[in-house]
């Protein structure tokens, strides 16, 4: 309940951090009539949403509390508190839940677009139409902003302040101050957007001579702050780019506070916050229906601030695939040698740069045995071709006579072939095929690893070699597109490094990952399982109890219920991904995702690198200023290098740490974090150590297991390379255009996901709550939303 009804203050500048929320509440007091107005409506509201049954996530959330409050704060600013107003407030509330849930589906499932505070508004100005003809109501006879002692502020400062306060309908510099340290609190770059927003509405409105009366009054100003927090670094990534748009929509409220009060002036109507609604709503809308775009892009769904934002969007850009571009995990098993990768100086030129070709190559460098005379005596020859990913094929040629050695076929470019269609506008074509080895035919499903044919030298090929390219239409020579490789390894000295996705170039050596299904027992975290930790920190010891969580939007998470901690976290057949770490830096969670920010699915000695954000290692100050400027620069970072080995039936991952960058002290130097894993315990010990000497240590207790691991290794070895989990029909609709486990967190990503065949509507439940967090224990075993699950 305390949640919830902080929730509610909080969300007015889109935070759910309870202090943040206890600040705003303390804003709302500094009139105490107006204060309490606003919280019994507030409470009102959640009562009337439990009464009727709406949902309990998005009262917990606040979305209804948030509305419910601003209605009381803005009446409570108009009117006495009596009898009459307590009854008013009783049916406005009702009301404005009745508003909410209506506007909330509607805007959800057709629109995209926040709803905002839109139940509020409309709600207000019923109750203030009706006043016409109601004469309970008893007006305030004297502004609060006359009767309650303002802090004596330069008047730049006092106009600021008091533009914050009228985001609470509190008229007074103290208000104001208050709101001012939750924002900051809330989120620097936030606080910046409400400078930039303020000047560049009150610039516009002053330019074109509005009315000064309304900027005094601050019944507009706020309108430009609340739209440049919310375009600026709500829904959009912090940066150059979304300063410049937070300052255009600003400007552009300006004019639509100028229309609004023109317009409600005949109906004796304020603007109120229609102004950031209309404004906020159609830059969003409009800014959607570009598809990919490079510059000023927008999130469907926020995270808790704008600094969150801008460290997914940077996580997304280094450790995931680049937005629109698909993948697809290699059509051919055992190690090959990129004889001509994307932009290659022989054939991969113009419109078919985006393409590989692929030869089996000795240790020597030699495609063939012996002298190498005849077909045969190439290693590629015959070697079998893979689909390399679900779908359906569309083409098919099958007729083609390979060439002899060192001549070709220019009549027949692409030889034989097969494409095949992933849904959406995403295809692949493996040609130069060996004639008579098609294995499937046109119009025939297909699955990832499935045998489609055979390596020949078919058409321009004047020694047998794989070519392959991913297209957007069916045809044959077809222009290639962006796409890269998933889950392979490269050779790197006696061992190989790994690569969740990338673009091979020529002359690496690539195989496929081997999976081995004892990691998934070892290290798939399953849902439903909890583990008791032994904790070493220093001299200082503690206990840690670690769960999985699975939120009403699919998302994995490894939570600490001691600490309150969390990682949230993807895991499919191939590899276990952490995403990001929220939580102090002192517990496991925090070790482990330092130690293991992902690890393949394989026995093999490998090794793989990745990058995470360095803010993770910064000192308290530290990191206020790193927030500040992550959204200009990224002034630190932590690169990691981890390498796997076996001892037994158990596996150990060591992985070093290198804290870079103008921001990196001194503080974690040669740094060195060792995980143990096993197929029955999972993680069951984790040591830090810096300079050979421990700093952390981390081992299981005893615990018993809810729901049990062995559901994660369970596998359909269809696929004769490698085991595959089972995938649901309704899951198949998004294919593995771009694998879902790497796709880049973005709007657009999410919403192709949403306007192609798999709608489903819990995917975006509490989406328009930023940072909300809906959950569920899991006591037995469930699929999350991840295809690859």
């Amino acid at each position: 309940m305390v949640n919830s009804i902080l929730s509610g203050y909080g969300l007015v500048f889109f935070s759910v951090k309870p202090l943040v929320g206890l600040l705003f509440m303390l804003a709302t007091f500094v009139v105490p009539e107006q204060g309490l107005a606003g919280l019994v409506s507030l409470l009102l509201s959640n009562g009337w949403a439990y009464l009727l049954g709406f949902p309990r996530e998005d009262i917990k959330g606040g979305y209804y509390a948030y509305n419910g409050l601003l209605t009381g704060l803005a009446l409570g600013l108009t009117y006495q508190i009596n009898g009459p107003f307590l009854l008013m407030l009783l049916l406005a509330s009702l009301l404005g839940v009745l508003i909410a849930a209506s506007l909330q589906s509607l805007f959800r499932h057709y629109l995209f677009i926040p709803v905002l505070s839109t139940p509020f508004v409309l709600t207000t100005w019923i109750v203030l139409a009706a006043d016409q003809d109601f004469h309970g109501l008893i007006y305030t006879l004297a502004p609060f902003e006359t009767t309650f002692p303002v802090v004596a502020l330069p008047k730049t400062l006092d106009f600021f302040f008091r533009s914050l306060g009228a985001s609470f309908f509190q008229l007074t510099g103290v208000a104001g101050l208050l709101i001012c340290a939750g924002l900051l609190l809330y989120s620097r770059f936030a606080l910046v957007l409400a400078v930039v927003g303020l000047v560049s509405g009150s610039f516009v409105y002053t330019l074109l001579k509005g009315d000064p009366v309304d900027l005094h009054r601050n019944l507009i100003g706020f309108n430009f702050i609340l739209t440049a927090v919310a375009i600026g670094g709500v829904w959009s990534i912090p940066g150059i780019d979304s300063l410049i748009l937070a300052a255009a929509a600003s400007g552009l409220c300006a004019m639509i506070a100028a229309a609004s009060n023109t317009l409600l002036a005949p109906l004796s109507l304020p603007a109120l916050a229609f102004p950031f609604i209309a404004t906020t709503g159609i830059m969003i809308f409009s800014l959607r229906q570009r598809g990919l775009a490079s510059r000023f892009q927008t999130l469907l769904v926020p995270e808790k601030n704008p600094e969150m934002n801008v460290k997914r969007q940077r996580s997304a850009k280094t450790r995931f695939l680049s937005p629109g571009a698909p993948g697809f995990v290699l059509p051919v098993s055992g190690e090959w040698t990129v004889t001509q990768g994307p932009e290659g100086e022989h054939t991969h030129k113009q419109a078919w740069s985006h393409a590989w070709d692929f030869e089996i190559h000795d240790e020597s460098g030699n495609p063939h045995r012996e002298d190498g005379t005849d077909l045969d005596a190439f290693y590629s020859f015959n070697m079998p071709v893979y689909a390399p990913a679900d779908g359906k094929v569309v083409a098919v040629v099958n007729h083609i006579e390979d060439n002899p050695l060192g001549q070709v076929n220019t009549e027949d470019n692409w030889g034989n072939l097969v494409i095949i269609w992933h849904y959406g506008r995403v295809y692949t074509a493996c040609c130069h095929l060996r004639r008579g080895t098609a294995a499937v035919s046109e119009g025939e499903s297909v699955r990832q690893g499935q045998l489609i044919g055979r390596v020949g030298n078919s058409g321009r090929s004047s020694v047998p070699h794989l070519h392959f390219h991913a297209q957007n239409n069916p045809h044959i020579g077809a222009s290639s597109i962006d796409a890269e490789l998933l889950h392979y390894l490269t050779s790197s000295g006696s061992t190989g490094l790994y690569h969740t996705h990338g673009i091979p170039r020529q002359g690496e050596r690539i195989r496929p990952l081997s999976i081995d299904d004892r990691i998934f027992r070892a290290a798939g975290f399953p849902l439903g399982q909890e583990w008791i930790f032994e904790i070493s920190c220093g001299l200082k010891s503690r206990k840690e109890t670690w769960e999985t969580e699975l939120d009403f939007s699919g998302n994995r998470f490894l939570v600490c219920a001691t600490s309150g901690s969390r990682i949230r976290y993807t895991v499919n057949r191939y590899a276990l991904l952490l995403l990001d770490y929220e939580g102090p830096p002192d517990t496991g969670l925090y070790w482990l995702f330092l130690g293991l920010p992902r690890l393949p699915m394989t026995s093999e000695k490998v090794g793989w690198k990745d990058e995470l954000d360095g803010g993770l290692m910064l000192p308290l100050m530290k990191r206020f200023l790193s927030d500040l400027l992550d959204p200009f620069y990224s002034f630190t970072r932590v690169e990691t290098a981890s390498r796997f080995s076996g001892t037994g039936s158990g596996f150990v991952v060591q992985t070093d740490l290198a804290h870079t960058g103008l921001l990196a002290g001194r503080k974690f130097k040669n740094v060195r974090i060792t995980s143990s894993l096993d197929p029955q315990r999972g993680l069951f010990s984790l040591t830090s150590e810096m300079d050979g000497e421990r700093i952390f240590s981390l081992a299981q207790k005893p615990s018993p297991t809810i729901g049990g691991a062995d559901h994660i290794g369970s596998i359909d070895r269809s696929d004769s390379r490698n085991p595959k989990p089972e995938v649901h029909d309704e899951d198949r609709t998004i294919g593995i255009l771009a694998d879902p486990f790497l796709r880049r967190i973005s709007d657009q990503s999410v919403s192709r996901l949403w306007r192609g065949k798999r709608q489903d509507r819990s995917l975006f439940r509490g989406v328009f709550q930023p940072g909300s967090h809906g959950k569920v224990r899991c006591l037995s075993e469930q699929r999350s939303q991840d295809p690859q699950d």
